[in-house]
């Protein structure tokens, strides 16, 4: 009876995520770096384009990429600030930096003016020829600014000692933005030769949606990419996790009435064959808000915090498990305690098939949600770019999801988290 149950509920899933019309991913020209989801209810153009470079490539000046897009926009052609181009047309420019890689992402009203004016700036800004000292010094306090404002935030303070301990004598290690002393310390000349190191048609990948057809959209980035070089010369180097594992609890101390707590356990990667049954297992674990165990056992059975939470996250080199939650500093032994226990609970595994089950529902749901607006088709496809999956992703997620068993995700969390080698952080008046 228990078989039956589970083959009518897993065909349930199936049955209804099959019939989820997924958008279609259109290969522009042949090229798997620019791909195209044509979407024509407004006539609006999203469009990302991501660099194959993040901070975990800023060599011995850390914070030198963040520094680098920051300035890209800032560039002052005849006169005007490439930034200020953009918003006479209405247009939304923005730029991020990530450990692995980092972007910029304009919207845009389509019409052939704003097409070609967007192409236009965007060209100028990857050309990187413009920029002046007094952009790179306003930039510099703006940097130095968030550093310091990090530095006595316990929340940023122990996610990037976290990470310099985790992620040690890797690129991982350091904050995106940097350190301030280093900050100081960067220049033009270290600037522009990062760039040229970045942009490149061969570390450029560009992920457009909305109301633009194939042909329209290969003319764009034809332009865009007008005059930039075909290839640069660096090394990437994979980045190994060395991290060893501790038995204490790593404290630092810091003036505030609550203490914040981070765990980290090494995991996969996206691309590992096992990432679905990870995935799955910390959705059960801490990744589903009140219907989780870590929510369940904190909050509601112990009243030791409002929020506790984990995510898996799966840089291209090396993946995490991460767990955080805050509480009173007095609470921090038991909240510890607790914590280690519920993760005792997650190696073990022992959760049944109904439960499997409705979290399997649940993140093909969730799944669904990231087509319901353009910006979210746009984030989903720029990783679907970035990660190179973009052959049958949407079958594959899906088919991934619903192969999962107990039976699969306990092997999994035998032979892909290494619960010996998990970091404890605390900070707070402890």
């Amino acid at each position: 009876m228990k078989i039956i149950f589970h083959v009518i509920w897993v065909f349930f899933i199936v049955s209804s995520t099959s019939g989820m019309a997924y958008p279609k991913i259109k290969v522009i020209k042949n090229n798997v770096n620019y791909l195209l989801i044509q979407e024509s209810t407004l006539p609006i153009v999203d469009i990302n384009i991501s660099f194959n470079t993040g901070s975990k490539d800023d060599g011995s000046l850390k914070g030198l990429t963040n520094y680098a897009i920051e300035l890209l926009h800032q560039q002052k052609v005849d006169g005007e600030k490439i930034i200020d181009s953009f918003e006479k047309i209405g247009a939304i420019y923005s730029s991020s930096v990530g450990r692995d890689s980092s972007s910029l992402s304009v919207r845009f009203v389509k019409n052939d003016h704003n097409i070609n004016i967007v192409s236009k700036k965007l060209n100028e800004i990857f050309k990187g020829s413009n920029l002046s000292t007094s952009s790179i010094e306003y930039t510099r306090e703006l940097i130095s600014k968030n550093i310091a404002s990090r530095d006595l935030n316990p929340a940023s303070i122990v996610s990037y000692k976290s990470d310099e301990e985790f992620f040690a004598d890797t690129g991982y290690a350091h904050p995106i933005s940097g350190y301030m002393d280093i900050v100081k310390k960067i220049n033009i000349v270290d600037i522009q030769r990062h760039l040229k190191k970045i942009i490149s048609i061969d570390n450029i990948k560009i992920s457009i949606v909305g109301d633009i057809n194939e042909n329209e959209t290969a003319h764009f980035i034809s332009k865009l990419l007008n005059d930039i070089p075909e290839k640069n010369r660096t090394t990437f180097v994979k980045n190994k996790l060395k991290y060893e594992g501790s038995d204490e609890v790593k404290i630092i101390n810091h003036d505030s009435s609550q203490t914040h707590i981070l765990i980290y356990i090494p995991s996969v990667t996206r691309q590992h064959k096992n990432f679905y049954n990870i995935l799955v297992a910390n959705y059960i674990f801490g990744g589903s808000g009140f219907g989780s165990m870590l929510m369940q056992e904190i909050r509601e059975n112990n009243g030791l915090a409002y929020s506790v939470y984990s995510y898996l996250l799966p840089y291209k080199d090396i993946g995490v498990i991460k767990i955080g939650m805050q509480t009173e500093s007095k609470n921090t032994t038991k909240a510890l305690r607790i914590l280690q226990t519920e993760i005792n609970k997650l190696k073990i595994f022992n959760i049944d098939d109904k439960r499997i089950e409705k979290a399997k529902n649940g993140l093909l749901k969730s799944f669904e949600l990231r087509f319901d607006t353009n910006k979210n088709m746009l984030r989903t496809l720029s990783s679907i770019n970035d990660y190179e999956m973009h052959d049958n992703y949407f079958e594959r997620y899906t088919e991934g999801i619903n192969l999962v068993t107990k039976e699969s995700i306990i092997s999994s969390l035998q032979s892909d988290l290494q619960f010996e080698k998990i970091l404890i952080t605390t900070v707070g008046n402890n």
